[in-house]
């Protein structure tokens, strides 16, 4: 399949006559006119208009909605790409620094002097204009088809889009290569242009979009704009080729949508070849309160840096009962997704507020619950399909969790297949003299049933973080003044093993080797797939005890070293299979490069950023949470919880927009 290229594109302006509407393209003549005319009208009134917020509100409008035309894709270009993705800055990785940095988490030896650069990368957003006309008619539509109703406060916006964009140059300026990329819905043609293939999507109408295209001349990145209907994607389970009969049923099912969830879903078909394989998500209510590093979202030694909530532990719950309005029924489901694939367990709360993915990652959680993300779309407003198994997943949830859990998978593959189901000649099988060998490495005696760890030895690893950025030369995550410079505190490093916490490494483990191990013959793959999934608190064991048994680095997972270490021998990227299969795939020619290749796909960093998240209910609660912002808040998230009524919309709006303006007067050289 192919993936839409960024191209060139017509801006049209649409004006109402009577009952019929018009939608003419605008030569570059007519852009000149309308420039003109805005431009003196609004001079003549600046002396009449007393409020900022309404003169740009008049400099909005005055012009007329202008609209992004495109042809959605055909049904063959609206199948998801199934190619796992290599990440290319891990290729650039020389095998023998790779090997020396995942053995002892060290960037020094092998790795001194090898050339790194700070991670390129760019941000995403998804926004709407609920007030566009053909958007309302469009949404008023569907909501009467499907006999439900919808809170206005999904699609109402305050001027957000515009002030997080500013907080991002403001703060995120200095960052290399980025650039930004904004998902908007879009409608049907309307008047003679009209046809299914024909679509109008949604523009900021503050935003000059060729101007942005080419970045700003203060050195603003370019923005580039995508549609809903160009960027959904059909995928399916691991396998299985879909029909173009079932790609146009499903988009006839799925759009246009009104759900963020739904369009959260598709974000993994972003083309890789116009976005950095790293990203930060944000909805346009999020914004950068001070500067950051790029360490603080990811690095090339760390991977994208997680932020969650430990004191919310979801459990997986398939029944579908939650708030299916809010995020609860979406989180349930996706803890209960992951658990059908990685064994059961609680996990931690992605924090409401910039969230770090790897792209291709990200695709990969896609292409491994091909049908949950092909599922979630169908609820076109929130919650809206209730189908039992057909419920919403999270995509931050999932993809998040998903990259610990491959992280996870991919050190017990290492030590159980790739170790000692490699040793000598027995053909991944493991015997009682085997795990007699497996269970003194963890620190059992012969003869014991059990080995606890009730205190973790220290460990350097995390420690090391300093050290290793300098050597690198990468700049720190931490602030020496948090007050001027953002501070992120790296709480757990993915070279430290696995943390069931979520937060820092566990203090006690306790296994059975009769309940994990056993005695009897049996393949590696049997062991590995019964401490990865079948029963998860054995692995979660393994991993605690081996990484206690070691200061720092993961070498005690890590096979022998082979006669070539080249990764030269093995397929890249270095994955698992998606779906985990009974019976064992081959071993790869050269155990430890695959081991190595494979941990470090999924590296990752948990951490903590001081962040507020206010959900505004009025327009005097907006202006008491906003007083009582910290200095040293990094990232802020402004959630519209105002109720229907208009005077209250009205004062809340005013005030948000107030303070917006008063944080971020400094306007984008791309805003008209």
């Amino acid at each position: 399949m192919a993936i839409l290229p960024i191209r060139s594109r017509s801006y049209y302006i649409c004006m109402d006559k009577g009952r019929q509407s018009r939608i003419r393209r605008l030569p570059a003549s007519r852009v000149a006119f309308f420039v003109i005319f805005a431009l003196s009208l609004t001079s003549v009134l600046l002396a009449w208009v007393r409020y900022s917020s309404l003169l740009t509100h008049w400099k909005m409008w005055s012009r007329g909605p202008v609209y992004d035309s495109f042809i959605r894709p055909s049904a063959e270009d609206a199948t998801a790409n199934t190619t796992i993705r290599p990440i290319k800055s891990h290729l650039r990785i020389p095998d023998a620094c790779l090997d020396h940095w995942v053995s002892y988490g060290r960037w020094d030896g092998s790795c001194a002097g090898v050339p790194i650069q700070e991670s390129t990368i760019d941000l995403v957003y998804i926004w709407v204009n609920g007030s566009d006309k053909y958007h309302a008619e469009s949404r008023q539509d569907v909501l009467a088809s499907l006999k439900i109703s919808a809170a206005d406060s999904r699609f109402r916006e305050h001027d957000e889009l515009r002030y997080s964009l500013r907080s991002a140059f403001k703060n995120l300026g200095h960052w290399k290569n980025s650039a930004w990329h904004v998902v908007t819905a879009d409608v049907p043609t309307h008047g003679p242009f009209q046809g299914d293939a024909q679509r109008l999507g949604l523009v900021p109408q503050w935003l000059d979009v060729d101007r942005a295209r080419i970045g700003g001349v203060n050195g603003e990145p370019p923005i580039y704009l995508y549609h809903d209907s160009e960027v959904f994607r059909y995928t399916s389970s691991p396998g299985h080729t879909p029909t173009v009969e079932e790609v146009n049923k499903w988009r006839q099912s799925v759009l246009p949508t009104f759900n963020s969830m739904a369009v959260e879903s598709q974000l993994p078909h972003l083309d890789p070849e116009s976005v950095s394989e790293n990203i930060i998500y944000l909805n346009d209510d999020q914004f950068f309160m001070l500067p950051f590093p790029s360490s603080a979202f990811h690095s090339p030694l760390y991977g994208p840096v997680f932020r969650l909530v430990t004191g919310f532990m979801v459990q997986g719950n398939p029944s579908g009962e939650g708030d299916s309005g809010g995020e609860w029924r979406s989180l349930g489901w996706s803890s209960h997704v992951l658990d059908q694939r990685f064994g059961i367990r609680a996990r931690a709360y992605v924090a409401h507020n910039a969230r770090s993915f790897s792209l291709p990652l990200l695709h990969e959680a896609a292409l491994t619950f091909g049908d949950a993300f092909a599922l979630t779309p169908m609820s076109r407003f929130r919650g809206s399909h209730s189908v039992s198994g057909e419920y919403e997943i999270n995509t931050i949830y999932l993809a998040t969790h998903f990259v610990m859990e491959r992280h996870r998978e991919a050190l017990l593959w290492s030590w159980v297949v790739g170790k000692w189901g490699g040793m000598g000649d027995g053909g991944g099988v493991l015997d009682r003299n085997t795990k007699d060998g497996m269970w003194a490495e963890i620190g059992g005696r012969h003869g014991e049933e059990e080995v606890k760890m009730r205190r973790s030895s220290g460990r350097t690893t995390n420690e090391d973080v300093a050290f290793n950025m300098r050597s690198a030369g990468l700049a720190q995550p931490r602030s020496e003044d948090p007050e001027k410079q953002a501070n992120t505190t790296y709480l757990f490093v993915s070279n430290d093993g696995f943390t069931p916490n979520y937060m820092s490494r566990p203090e006690e483990a306790t296994i059975s080797r009769n309940d994990c191990m056993g005695s009897e013959t049996e393949t590696a793959w049997a062991v590995f797939r019964r401490l990865a999934a079948e029963k998860p608190h054995c692995g979660d064991a393994v991993i605690a005890l081996l990484a206690n048994a070691a200061p720092n680095g993961l070498s005690i997972f890590l096979p022998p070293p082979s006669p070539s270490s080249s990764s030269s021998d093995i397929p890249m990227p270095a994955v698992l299979p998606l779906i985990m299969p009974s019976s064992p795939p081959p071993l790869p020619q050269n155990s430890r490069a695959f081991a190595l290749r494979l941990i470090h796909r999924y590296a990752y960093t948990i951490a903590e950023t001081p962040s507020e998240f206010f959900g505004v209910e009025t327009g005097e609660q907006a202006m008491w949470y906003l007083s009582w912002v910290r200095p040293d808040t990094a990232l802020l998230c402004v959630n519209d919880d105002l109720a229907d009524d208009a005077w209250n919309v009205t004062q809340g709006s005013a005030q948000l927009q107030q303070w917006f303006q008063s944080k971020w007067p400094d306007k984008l050289a791309y805003e008209i």
